[in-house]
């Protein structure tokens, strides 16, 4: 009896180890499938933006000719959609081996191509971001880094790497939308959009609407905070779901009527915050891998490369770090662009062109094209919200459509973050256009405009 008693005792380490493991395999490959659902309802829905079938301006990351042939850029949209296929059955055959309970050999004989699987997918994703800069929208810019924690860790550590990321996407956010420039734009009509779910209409007082505003990147700040804790954990959760459930609201058909990419990836946070913060499955992921032989280069570039995705985005607080992967969601504070065109000269634009252009008090003589609108207009998504992407979008408009000498470029700087004040710099010719474009450290050449340049050559 005593023998045996031990013998229980001795097995329910093990046993508690095995059951965390295959929560882990079963956690994990739920994960998996709903960021692939994710990645190709967003890719549907903005499909004009990876299949180049748009006319808005290209522009590459970095001027180099032989990422950026349209051919190349196809065979590499191809491998995202094998890839991604592949691991949607191979997840379907993980969780149907969690529900079968079968042994953990198996589910790691899957482990192998599961990673191969999403390193080639993230290969992918990283090569069509290259080619057009566009792509690197926020919600593919967590997938990519989602990818890496599933191509480099076992399940365990990959969920836990994926709630340090998650953690961290509340707090940049957060902190983005700490200054003055937020409280005077972007909050202002988030609230807007907020009152207007209301059956009634309400009027606020200046501060009391500037203190409601406040509040929007406090309660992201508070759920980073919560969530950091395991005893605070699931308040956290709780806080997150009324955070996303909100936005959904707001930023829906009854709001604000946003795009519907917007809802949808705030409804994966939904999910995926229920999925790894709503549990208790919290424990270290060493125990599960005592008996599982595995790269060790892999892991260690996995964690160097997380490390630098949790910390290159404080660097957006000093303009290095772009807004989008540095997390700076619904922000304001970034610098602006504005190009202007002789309402003479819009008869060179076509047509698809001059419906996003529009004159403005300031400038009658001149029509404003909104280069968001007509973003949306072409791909079915945002423009990125970056000052290098915008000034070559704008220099690319310039030069396609030869307006060279009837425009006026506005650069806006980033707002000064208690005073909300920008330095504006107004440029009328090319040339100076030019010269200041050269002055960001990645590429500001759209693709028409290299193919233009190399036939003139």
């Amino acid at each position: 009896m005593y023998l045996d008693r031990s013998n229980r005792i001795d097995d329910e380490p093990r046993n508690s180890s095995a059951a965390f493991e295959r929560q882990s395999q079963s956690d994990c490959a739920l994960l998996s499938q709903l960021t692939l659902i994710l990645l190709f309802v967003q890719v549907a829905f903005t499909w004009p933006l990876w299949i180049n079938s748009h006319d808005y301006p290209r522009i590459p990351l970095l001027g180099m000719n032989f990422l950026i042939r349209p051919d190349l850029d196809i065979f590499w949209l191809i491998v995202m959609g094998c890839a991604g296929s592949g691991l949607i059955i191979e997840n379907i055959f993980r969780l149907w081996g969690g529900f079968q309970q079968k042994s953990l050999g198996e589910h790691r004989s899957l482990s192998s191509v599961f990673h191969f699987l999403w390193m080639i997918l993230c290969i992918a994703m990283l090569f069509v971001m290259l080619t057009n800069q566009q792509r690197i929208q926020a919600w593919a810019w967590q997938i990519l880094l989602y990818g890496i924690c599933f191509s480099a860790f076992n399940p365990a550590e990959s969920l836990k790497w994926i709630r340090r990321l998650t953690i961290s996407i509340y707090f940049y956010s957060a902190v983005s939308k700490l200054d003055a420039s937020f409280l005077q734009s972007h909050g202002q009509v988030l609230l807007d959009g907020t009152l207007k779910l209301l059956p009634f209409e309400i009027a606020l007082s200046e501060s009391l609407r500037t203190a409601i505003v406040c509040s929007f990147p406090l309660v992201e700040l508070l759920i980073a905070i919560l969530l950091c804790f395991r005893l605070t954990r699931r308040w956290g959760w709780r806080l997150s779901l009324v955070l996303h459930l909100g936005l959904i609201l707001i930023l829906g058909p009854f709001g604000l009527n946003h795009h519907v990419p917007v809802l949808i990836w705030n409804a994966f946070f939904l999910l995926q915050n229920s999925l790894l913060f709503a549990g208790g499955n919290f424990q270290s992921g060493e125990n599960g891998e005592k008996n599982v032989s595995r790269s060790r280069s892999r892991e260690l570039l996995g964690r160097i490369a997380m490390a630098i995705a949790l910390m290159f985005p404080a660097t957006e607080w000093f303009n290095l770090c772009d807004v989008w992967p540095g997390w700076g969601l619904y922000a304001s504070r970034g610098a602006k662009v504005q190009i202007s065109i002789e309402r003479d000269d819009l008869k060179k634009l076509p047509t698809d062109v001059v419906q996003h252009c529009f004159r403005t008090a300031a400038n009658p003589d001149h029509a404003r094209l909104d280069l968001f609108r007509w973003s949306f207009a072409e791909t079915n998504a945002p423009a990125y919200p970056e000052d290098r992407f915008l000034t070559a979008v704008a220099l690319a408009v310039i030069q396609n459509y030869g307006v060279e000498d009837r425009f006026v470029f506005i650069y806006s700087g980033t707002a000064n973050r208690w005073t909300g004040d920008r330095e504006v710099v107004e440029i009328s010719d090319l040339k100076t256009l030019q010269r200041f474009a050269e002055g960001f450290w990645l590429n500001t050449q759209s693709v028409k405009a290299e193919a233009a340049e190399n036939l003139a050559d």
